[in-house]
């Protein structure tokens, strides 16, 4: 079971589906509340990321989750407009077609869990690859190393309205 402090709820008014990022960055390790845009479904149902955009870059990065560790793997970036995550519309990466599902369904593969680690070294991986190729592909499986897998008591947490004030 999962004894990781939980990110206090997100002030009222807050109507599409967030969770808290915990990233090790330059500006400190904190939690970071991120809007979650959807998901992606291979055709046959097996493979499913969630997209979740950072707040401060609006970066859209589509993430593996591991429900061990409780980290998300940063696989690669999108650029598809929040809107086409409706259930209908579909985009293909690495000649695979993958169905662009609602925010809500990808709450659901989160399986009601909003406190998730960022792997640092898997988000260096896709910007890196992001930049070489300029189109949507999955960076390579990430390397196997040791994972944070608890976030530290008394981290900072950064709300949306955080972010997005001037």
């Amino acid at each position: 079971m999962d004894r990781s402090p939980l990110a206090p709820p997100a002030p009222a008014g807050h109507n599409r589906p967030t969770i808290f990022i915990y990233t090790e960055e330059q500006r400190g390790n904190q939690l970071v509340e991120s809007p979650v845009i959807g998901m992606l479904s291979d055709v046959s149902g097996s493979d499913k990321l969630i997209v979740a955009q950072d707040p401060f870059s609006g970066i859209k990065f589509i993430y593996r989750v591991d429900h061990e560790s409780s980290n998300l793997d940063a696989a690669a970036i999108t650029e598809q407009d929040e809107s086409a995550f409706n259930g209908k519309n579909s985009v293909q990466i690495n000649a695979i077609s993958y169905k662009l599902g609602t925010a809500d369904n990808a709450m659901k593969l989160l399986r009601g869990k909003n406190q998730w680690i960022q792997d640092k070294g898997a988000v260096l991986s896709v910007l890196l690859q992001n930049a070489a190729a300029r189109k949507t592909r999955f960076a390579p499986p990430r390397i196997e190393r040791d994972r944070v897998r608890k976030v530290p008591p008394g981290v900072p947490v950064e709300y949306l309205e955080a972010a997005s004030a001037p």
